[in-house]
């Protein structure tokens, strides 16, 4: 009977033990993966703490560079009216300088040719 008691807790002692080693392992295994969260946690903490400055200074300049840009965009326009205004310009100018350097014909002599050269 008392080899019987001491096989059973021995039995039982060698079950515990493995039980306790594998909590062991399992704490160790936890342990690191707390100790890895909290250090993603810091490094995450530590870029992201100063993005709200980055952000507003990004969104001052994209606003300063939107206005820019409306004032370009303006002066542009300016610069097509003026171009298409000497365009117009050189294109009448032109246009007035051959009208005195060619010769008038004489209507007869117009219908004539077209008369006799159909398109």
């Amino acid at each position: 009977m008392v080899v019987a008691v001491v096989i059973t807790n021995m039995l039982l002692a060698t079950l515990f033990f493995y039980v306790a080693w594998r909590l062991w392992k399992l704490s160790r295994v936890i342990d690191r993966a707390a100790k890895a969260v909290l250090n993603a946690d810091r490094v995450t903490y530590n870029v992201l703490n100063a993005s709200p400055q980055a952000i507003a200074r990004g969104e001052l300049g994209t606003r300063n560079l939107r206005k820019r840009y409306q004032q370009v965009e303006l002066q542009l326009l300016r610069l097509r009216q003026i171009v298409a205004l000497l365009n117009r310009g050189r294109i009448t100018w032109l246009g007035r300088s051959l009208m005195r350097r060619r010769p008038k014909r004489e209507k007869g002599k117009r219908e004539t040719q077209e008369r006799e050269n159909p398109k």
